[in-house]
C-alpha cells in the first residue's frame, strides 16, 4: 500500500499490532483468503486444461508420426544436393537401410545412372518453386524399383532452409500388371486373327510342298532330257524357296507384334509399322473393305515400333470389326500419313458404323466395348491410347453413327541426331573358318552344315555335353553356333559350363533359336552380349556374324601354358 511506504519498522509493527485487534480485520482475512482460494481455484483449473490440452497435442503429435512413418509410401524431404533430411519408416524399408544410416545422406546411389540427370533436375525445379511429379528407376540391392514421385517446395527452417518435399510411390507391380494386360489385349488380339494367319501360312506352304513334291517326282525321272530337267527342277526348287521366305516373314511379323519384351525405343518409320499391321490384319480386313493408302512423306518418330504396330493393329481391327462382312466392295479403310511441323500423323479411316455421340467419350476407357459379347475385351483402345501417350503423342477419334470413324494418331518427331543409320561399309570375304554345330535338331543341324561346308571346315554336335567334351581337347575353332532351346542341356547352361571350362571360347558362340524363349531364356540373353539368329535364317545374316569373328585370329592352347594363333611359333 502507498501509505505504508514511509513507516519505519516500528511504526509498521504497531500498525500491524492495531490493526489485528480491529473488530473488522477478521472478516477482511477471511474475504481475502477466499479471493486467494478462488484464484487458486481458477489456477489451478486453466494449469489442468493446459496439462490436458499439452496431453492431446502429444498424442496428436504421436498420431501424425505413426500416420507419417507407416503410410503406404515413402515420404522424405530432400536438400539442394539430393540428401535426405527427413525420411519416414517406409520409405527405408522400400531403401532396405535403417533410418538413422541414411539420414543426411544422398539417395542418388539408389538412382539408376540413366536417370540420375532426371533426378536431380527434378529436385532443381521442385527448390525453384515448382510443384511437379516424375517417374525413375531405382537400384535396391539386385531388384530394380519403378516409383513415380510427387514433390513440392516446403520451408524447413533452420538450418536445412528450403527442401524438396517428396512422396515416393513404387509402381513396379502397377507397370507389371500394365504390361500383363497389354499383353492379355495383345493375345486377345492374336487369337482373333488366328484364321486369317493361318490362311496366310497355308497359301505359301501349299506351294512349297508342291513344288517340292514335283522335284522329287522329277529327280525320281528316268527321262534322257537330263539338262531340261535340271532347269525344270531349279524352277521349282526357287519357287519352294519363295514359298518358304514368306512363310518366315509372316512368323517373324508374328513375332514381333506378340513380343512381350520391352524395347528401347528408336527412330521409326511409321508407315513400315503401318504395312506390316496390314499384313497381320489382313484375315480380317479382306472380307469387310477396300483398303486405300495414302503415305505422304513423313520424318522418324522416336518409338518401339512392337508397341506401335500394337496400336495399329488395334484400330486396323477395330476398323474392320465396324464393317459387316461380305460387302467389301462398298466399304473402305483409308490409312493416311502426313507431316504438321514437328509432329508424324497417321489416320485410320473407315466407312462402317460409327460410334453415338453419347458414347464417343468413353471410348478409351478400359473395358468399354461397344462390340457384341465376345468380340473384345475393351482394352484395346484403353491401352492403345496410353501407348502413344507414353511415346509423347496424342490418339483422338472423330466418328459419326453410319458414316464410319476416323481415329488420328499423332507422334513427335525423331530428334535429327537419331536418323536411320548410315549403312555398314561393305566387308570382305571372310577367311576359311573353323565351326562347331551344337544342335540337337539332326535334320537342321545337316542342312546347316552342308549350307557352310563349302566355304568352312565344320563339325557337328547333336548334344551339348558332348560338344562340351570335345572342346575340353579341340578349342581351335572360329565360331560355335549353338542352339538355345536343347533338350538336355539348353544354350545357357552350356554357355555357363564353357566360361568355367574355356572361357576365351565364349565370346565366339552364336546362338540359334526358333523364338520359343522362356523365361530363363530372356533373362540369360539380356545378360550376356553373345549374336544371336532367329530360326529359319538367311545364309547371308550367318555370314555377317561370322565375318566379324573371322577378323580375329582364333586362339590354340601354348606349349607353355596360355594362348596362342596358329601362325605363332609353338
Amino acid at each position: 500500500m502507498p501509505e505504508y511506504a514511509s513507516l519505519s519498522k516500528a511504526e509498521l509493527a504497531q500498525a500491524l499490532e492495531s490493526l489485528d485487534s480491529t473488530p473488522l480485520a477478521a472478516n477482511e482475512l477471511k474475504r481475502l483468503l477466499r479471493e486467494l482460494q478462488r484464484h487458486q481455484l481458477e489456477l489451478e483449473m486453466q494449469n489442468r486444461e493446459l496439462r490436458e490440452t499439452q496431453h492431446e497435442l502429444e498424442e496428436s503429435r504421436s498420431r501424425y508420426v505413426d500416420l507419417y512413418d507407416f503410410a503406404p509410401m515413402a515420404c522424405m524431404s530432400l536438400d539442394g544436393r539430393g540428401c535426405l533430411r527427413e525420411l519416414n519408416l517406409t520409405g527405408a524399408r522400400l531403401l532396405r537401410r535403417e533410418r538413422p544410416l541414411l539420414l543426411g545422406q544422398p539417395l542418388t546411389p539408389f538412382v539408376e545412372p540413366r536417370d540420375l540427370g532426371r533426378f536431380l533436375d527434378h529436385v532443381r525445379q521442385c527448390l525453384s518453386g515448382e510443384t511437379l511429379s516424375t517417374e525413375l528407376a531405382l537400384r535396391v540391392g539386385e531388384d530394380r524399383l519403378l516409383v513415380r514421385l510427387h514433390s513440392a517446395p516446403f520451408d524447413g527452417g533452420a538450418p536445412h532452409g528450403l527442401l524438396c518435399r517428396t512422396v515416393l510411390i513404387d509402381i513396379t507391380e502397377l507397370r507389371q500388371m500394365q504390361l500383363r494386360l497389354s499383353l492379355t489385349e495383345r493375345l486377345a488380339t492374336v487369337g482373333t486373327l488366328a484364321a486369317g494367319v493361318a490362311h496366310e501360312l497355308n497359301n505359301p506352304l501349299a506351294f512349297v510342298l508342291g513344288n517340292l513334291q514335283l522335284a522329287t517326282r522329277q529327280l525320281m525321272s528316268s527321262s534322257e532330257s537330263a539338262p531340261k530337267q535340271l532347269d525344270t527342277l531349279l524352277k521349282y526348287l526357287m519357287d519352294a524357296r519363295v514359298g518358304a521366305e514368306r512363310i518366315q516373314g509372316i512368323v517373324r511379323d508374328l513375332g514381333s507384334f506378340s513380343h512381350p519384351d520391352e524395347q528401347p525405343p528408336g527412330p521409326i518409320d511409321v508407315r513400315q509399322v503401318l504395312e506390316l499391321s496390314v499384313k497381320m490384319a489382313s484375315g480380317e480386313l479382306r472380307h469387310r473393305a477396300r483398303l486405300v493408302r495414302e503415305y505422304g512423306q513423313v520424318p522418324d518418330v522416336l518409338a518401339d515400333s512392337a508397341r506401335l504396330g500394337q496400336v495399329f493393329l488395334n484400330l486396323l481391327v477395330n476398323a474392320a470389326q465396324a464393317i459387316p462382312e461380305g460387302h467389301a466392295d462398298q466399304h473402305e479403310i483409308r490409312l493416311s500419313t502426313w507431316a504438321e511441323e514437328r509432329t508424324v500423323c497417321i489416320e485410320v479411316r473407315d466407312t462402317g458404323q460409327g460410334i453415338p455421340a453419347e458414347l464417343l467419350g468413353r471410348v478409351f476407357d478400359p473395358f468399354f466395348t461397344t462390340k457384341a459379347v465376345g468380340k473384345g475385351i475393351g482394352l484395346g483402345l484403353s491401352i492403345s491410347h496410353g501407348l502413344v501417350r507414353a511415346l509423347g503423342g496424342e490418339l483422338s477419334v472423330e466418328s459419326e453413327p453410319g458414316r464410319g470413324s476416323v481415329f488420328r494418331v499423332r507422334l513427335p518427331v525423331a530428334p535429327a541426331g537419331l536418323a536411320a543409320s548410315p549403312s555398314p561399309p561393305r566387308r570382305e570375304a571372310p577367311r576359311r573358318g573353323r565351326l562347331l554345330i551344337v544342335d540337337d535338331e539332326p535334320l537342321f543341324a545337316l542342312s546347316l552344315r552342308l549350307l557352310l561346308k563349302p566355304e568352312h571346315d565344320v563339325t557337328v554336335f547333336h548334344d551339348a555335353r558332348g560338344a562340351l567334351e570335345h572342346l575340353r581337347d579341340d578349342t581351335a575353332y572360329d565360331a560355335i553356333l549353338c542352339d538355345l532351346m536343347m533338350a538336355e542341356m539348353t544354350g545357357a547352361q552350356f554357355h555357363e559350363e564353357l566360361s568355367r571350362t574355356t572361357p576365351e571360347l565364349t565370346a565366339r558362340i552364336i546362338f540359334m533359336t526358333g523364338g520359343a524363349f522362356t523365361q530363363n531364356a530372356r533373362e540369360f540373353l539380356a545378360r550376356v552380349s553373345n549374336p544371336r539368329l532367329l530360326k529359319p535364317f538367311q545364309q547371308q545374316e550367318l555370314d555377317k556374324l561370322l565375318a566379324v569373328l573371322l577378323r580375329e585370329p582364333r586362339l590354340v592352347p601354348a606349349a607353355g601354358g596360355g594362348w596362342r594363333t596358329p601362325d605363332e611359333q609353338p
